[in-house]
């Protein structure tokens, strides 16, 4: 099976085209596709496919008539985004094959949400919806129809654009985050997270994203890192399941690989395992299933497995999870259900973005 996160490396560093970026895209995705083979599903327990195929014939029902996912508005791009992370996680494309129709209905409204000025957020929103959206238009640029790659391609240059624009607003100590508004003074690992991997999708389709740009998000990203392990969610706070997973992955896949404050959050997440219930639980299982995939060998043996069980353990009969957390509650059921997912599908991966 082609390696798809070498071959996205090769093709940043080259400065290929996006043109002959989507190209390989499209073929390393027909290669690794479940419809292509069925290897990449063997490390998933029969109990927990199942699980997973009742999770998106549920998801697949909540989708709106508009093509969006039903979710507070303010929360709408973000919940709708991570919806089609979600199919595309499990091998679904825009183009090709079961859900293809819905995932363009999702990505043609998240278009449609985008501001004069790049800013994927409706009014009330947040850097969240932006980063959220970008990252998966940056996964989807490669798989959408010709025609549709060009709006994917426009609105891309216009929300990276304004992600290293944000990114240069003073911020003294927080400098190299971001925060829920482009303006904001100060910065926090959450939000940032997700702006970071945006600027990574670019970078493997093919845009020129600034060296200087990724070093001062991992001078932020270390300064969140805790003395005794983890990652706070602003520098000089307390670790926690969720911004820990947050930081681990951040920082792997912008190539610091194996640092001592990476390696230290994973020691983190082995000593304070998820337990349903807990604040931004969901949130936490998305990042830290990405983390544990990232660091590999005990880590993955220790933290997936755990999270795993609880996720089927929790699944309602009906095929979706209902966050407890009063935040969480905001994004829904189709939020919680789009993490659990996503989690649930990081041994398929189909996610160039997510590949080690």
């Amino acid at each position: 099976m082609f390696s798809v996160s070498r071959v996205w490396r090769a093709v940043s560093e080259a400065e290929v085209p996006l043109a002959v970026s989507a190209l390989l895209w499209a073929l390393l995705l027909f290669a690794n596709s479940p419809l292509r083979s069925c290897r990449a599903a063997s490390p998933i327990p029969a109990n927990v496919r199942s699980a997973i195929d009742l999770g998106f014939q549920w998801l697949a029902r909540q989708q709106k008539h508009d093509g969006g996912f039903p979710a507070m508005a303010q929360d709408q791009p973000a919940v709708t985004g991570l919806a089609v992370m979600a199919f595309l996680a499990r091998g679904y494309t825009p183009a090709h094959g079961p859900h293809h129709r819905l995932i363009d209905h999702a990505v043609n409204w998240v278009l449609r949400q985008q501001q004069p000025d790049g800013y994927i957020a409706p009014p009330g929103g947040t850097m969240y919806d932006h980063g959220i959206c970008t990252v998966m238009l940056d996964e989807v640029y490669g798989m959408v129809a010709p025609a549709q790659r060009r709006r994917v391609a426009r609105a891309l240059a216009k929300a990276i654009q304004l992600i290293l624009s944000a990114q240069k607003i003073p911020r003294g100590p927080f400098a190299g985050g971001w925060r829920y508004q482009p303006n904001a003074t100060d910065a926090d690992i959450s939000c940032t997270g997700w702006q970071l991997m945006a600027l990574r999708g670019a970078a493997d389709n093919g845009a020129a994203v600034p060296l200087a740009a990724i070093k001062d998000g991992i001078g932020f990203l270390l300064r969140d890192a805790c003395p005794n392990g983890g990652f706070a969610y602003q520098p000089g706070g307390p670790p926690g399941p969720a911004r820990t997973g947050t930081g681990v992955t951040a920082l792997e896949l912008l190539g610091q690989r194996n640092l001592p404050q990476a390696l230290a959050g994973g020691d983190y997440l082995l000593a304070h395992p998820l337990r349903p219930g807990e604040t931004f639980y969901y949130y936490a299982v998305y990042y830290c299933s990405q983390a544990a995939n990232q660091l590999g060998g005990k880590y993955w043996r220790g933290i997936y497995p755990h999270i795993r069980r609880q996720l089927v353990r929790h699944q309602h009969a009906a095929g979706f999870w209902q966050p407890t957390d009063a935040i969480e509650r905001q994004g829904g059921d189709v939020y919680a259900t789009a993490m659990a997912l996503l989690a649930l599908c990081v041994p398929y991966h189909y996610l160039p973005l997510y590949q080690r």
